[in-house]
């Protein structure tokens, strides 16, 4: 053998060993694995698997969850299939994560809404709060279909219920379809302002707006009928966006107490006018009591507009020389 042959020979042998590395280094463990399906594959776990890459080797966790297969069972499954010196590059495990579809807790809740809906005859607008560290979960990433539920049972004097449900799609909940807890709430659209209201000032309807507020949050006081706060007068400022109880709001003074007002009779055939100093503020429908200016006898009458009143028949008999004023004949 010439030295010349000797050289080419040895030079031969580093490119091969480096080729030989370099095919070791292709086929290597994978430290971290993200899969969609239920199985774990040899091409999932390591790199340069080749032809053996679709071969499923482990279950895989559960949707949106991880978990960790050990070097030593990864590498006993490849030789079983023709796999061997792969470089590992010193790990133990392998983490494996499973991703998928984060169904929201609008959806689930949603779902649950309807069906207590169909199955007790609840109005539409009921509102459905799911009970802590329930309000999400994760499918797999294929099942794109809507929540279903599968069970419900609900009571209806405490409003809790208690239901299990799955995504269509989704192996896993259909399996074991997922379970959850909560309450019902009842909601109103209850009245709020739009505007701050001073003391005194009439509500009107453009001051109002309605909003879904929870009954429950309301107390016994608290206005639901619009009908009830439009066309009354705030007792006391109002904030905007507040919400109104009764006590809140009064009908709107028509007559001040003290103001100078017109004081009407009537019987068949004639009709008095006189004026009369109110001594009390009132509403129209109001009774109260009122000083005739000129004999200064006081009378009761019912406020009917701005600082006018009628004064009521029974005093007719008692008091008929009081009511001075203009008569007029019918």
């Amino acid at each position: 053998m010439t030295f010349r042959f000797l050289i080419q020979f040895l030079a031969a042998i580093v490119l091969l060993g480096g080729a030989y590395s370099e095919a070791l280094a292709q086929v290597r463990l994978r430290p971290i694995v993200q899969v969609e399906g239920d199985a774990v594959r040899l091409g999932d776990l390591i790199e340069g698997a080749g032809a053996a890459a679709d071969i499923a080797l482990f279950g895989a966790p559960l949707p949106g969850a991880s978990g960790m297969i050990s070097t030593h069972r990864i590498l006993s499954a490849a030789r079983d299939h023709g796999l061997f010196q792969i470089e590992t590059n010193g790990l133990s495990s392998v983490v494996v994560r499973r991703i998928g579809r984060m169904v929201g807790a609008e959806d689930i809740a949603n779902a649950i809404r309807d069906a207590i809906v169909q199955q007790h005859r609840l109005p539409a607008d009921i509102e459905i709060e799911l009970a802590s560290g329930q309000m999400e979960a994760t499918v797999e990433q294929a099942a794109a279909g809507p929540v279903v539920v599968r069970s419900l049972s609900y009571n209806g004097a405490s409003g809790r219920f208690e239901a299990t449900y799955a995504v269509q799609g989704s192996r896993a909940l259909e399996l074991q379809p997922a379970k959850v807890t909560g309450s019902v709430s009842d909601i109103v659209r209850a009245p709020i302002l739009s505007r701050a209201v001073l003391k005194g000032e009439v509500v009107t309807s453009s001051d109002v707006t309605l909003e879904r507020r929870r009954r429950s949050e309301l107390g016994n006081d608290v206005i639901t009928d619009p009908a009830k706060l439009i066309g009354n007068a705030a007792r006391r400022p109002l904030g905007r966006g507040s919400l109104i109880r009764e006590a809140d709001v009064q009908r709107p003074e028509a007559v001040e107490r003290n103001a100078i007002i017109m004081m009407t009779f009537e019987q068949p055939g004639m009709q008095l006018a006189m004026r009369g100093k109110a001594m009390q503020a009132g509403a129209v429908g109001d009774t109260i009591q009122v000083q005739n200016v000129t004999s200064k006898k006081t009378v009761e009458a019912v406020i009917t507009g701005p600082n006018r009143a009628a004064v009521t028949g029974v005093i007719l008999n008692t008091q008929k020389t009081t009511l001075r004023g203009d008569i007029r004949q019918q």
